[in-house]
């Protein structure tokens, strides 16, 4: 902790922040990272000198105090801002280097296949719409009128400067409108998904372009290769090639009819550490007429006492018992077996090695290539039992 309070800082940057870059940040980066991620995206583009684009060196210690931020949550808000592409970071022994990368426009945002839809299903399709109006630009009729603009060779001429390279010319444009995004779906493997598709219909072959975006559809809706060179198949337009318009359609439309849902939610990896820690709590602590009546409202009062047997002939972690009752009367549509089924399956988790609730909830669910016999469900979230 002390050592990156006194590490030293200097912030880089190639362009200066809009009024209209503010307002994207407002309006469709916070939904998606929150205020603080945001402040501090904000606070490091205020440290820059206009001269130059760069800031003085500092500590980061002087960085939280200016700030009124602790190391944790500078952090928190620092992997956000990297993670959604907002911000560059270079380290060595004696300092960090951060390179601030500018927000998308909005009709990129928008458009993107990963950022527009963690919006649209954070925020929901009326707000949506409300905020995509916001940014919209109404078009000019310009049916009447005559275009008399001038063109660049009408005005201009070239005179070749050896002393501006293409390099420094490009340094001087400033901001590109791309996204910064990063995601290396290691669960997609790429090369099955490419022999399962017709590549007669890719008018340049395989490019970075068309991998990334298919590893990052495949990563925001959980498709294997089989779903997502299906969806390509499907995604041919009237002129015979690949769309990937299309591509994004199919799949929100896959998407919706498999899980009952718009869009999946983006989540940090530290809210879905949260969400497994209240349901390994919950396991770990809930009583056992609660449990029951969780799951059926007005149980009978013979499921109480097979519980109860459960608990008190079955050596194995409260909440690893729990997540097996929980298991059974979901497979069972809502009926408890005998105690004498539970015994009978304890001794299959046992040889399994199941003896704490994490490992039970993987070995339930299928989670982790855990070699479960018990079918596999869709992943548990807050304030239900979909997984079990």
């Amino acid at each position: 902790m002390e050592a990156l309070a006194q590490k030293k800082l200097q912030i880089y940057s190639s362009f200066n922040l809009s009024s209209d870059d503010v307002s994207t940040l407002s309006l469709l980066y916070t939904p998606l990272i929150g205020t603080v991620a945001t402040g501090l995206y904000l606070a490091i583009e205020a440290l820059l000198v206009r001269s130059n684009l760069k800031s003085e060196e500092y500590i980061h210690q002087d960085f939280f105090d200016l700030f009124d931020l602790n190391e944790k949550s500078f952090l928190k808000a620092r992997y956000q801002l990297e993670g959604i592409g907002l911000l560059n970071t270079y380290t060595n022994e004696e300092k960090l280097i951060y390179v601030l990368c500018p927000p998308l426009t909005p009709k990129n945002f928008i458009k993107d296949a990963t950022l527009g839809l963690y919006l649209y299903s954070k925020i929901g399709k009326d707000l949506f719409d409300r905020i995509y109006t916001h940014f919209k630009i109404e078009k000019i009729d310009k049916a009447s009128y005559t275009n008399i603009t001038k063109n660049f060779e009408d005005i201009f001429t070239s005179q070749v400067n050896e002393d501006a390279g293409f390099a420094r010319f490009q340094y001087l444009l400033g901001k590109k409108h791309i996204s910064n995004i990063k995601i290396n779906n290691n669960r997609f493997d790429f090369e099955k998904f490419n022999k399962l598709i017709n590549l007669d219909f890719l008018e340049t072959g395989i490019t970075k372009q068309f991998t990334d975006q298919i590893n990052n559809l495949a990563f925001v809706y959980a498709f294997d290769e089989q779903q997502m060179a299906t969806l390509y198949n499907e995604s041919i337009n009237k002129s015979g090639l690949f769309d990937y318009r299309l591509l994004k359609r199919k799949a929100n439309v896959l998407y919706s009819y498999l899980h009952h849902m718009d869009a999946p939610r983006l989540l940090t990896k530290e809210e879905e550490n949260i969400e497994s820690v209240d349901l390994i709590e919950y396991l770990d602590t809930v009583p056992a007429h609660q449990l029951l009546e969780n799951m059926m409202p007005g149980f009978p009062a013979k499921y109480l006492n097979t519980v109860q047997d459960i608990y008190s002939n079955i050596d194995l972690p409260r909440g690893v018992l729990n997540c097996m009752i929980v298991k059974v009367f979901k497979e069972k549509s809502g009926e408890l077996p005998t105690f004498a089924y539970f015994k009978k399956m304890s001794e299959t988790w046992i040889e399994n090695n199941i003896f704490t609730t994490s490992d039970a909830i993987k070995f339930a669910t299928g989670f982790d290539g855990a070699k479960s016999k018990i079918e596999k469900q869709p992943k548990y979230t807050t304030g239900g039992f979909e997984s079990l």
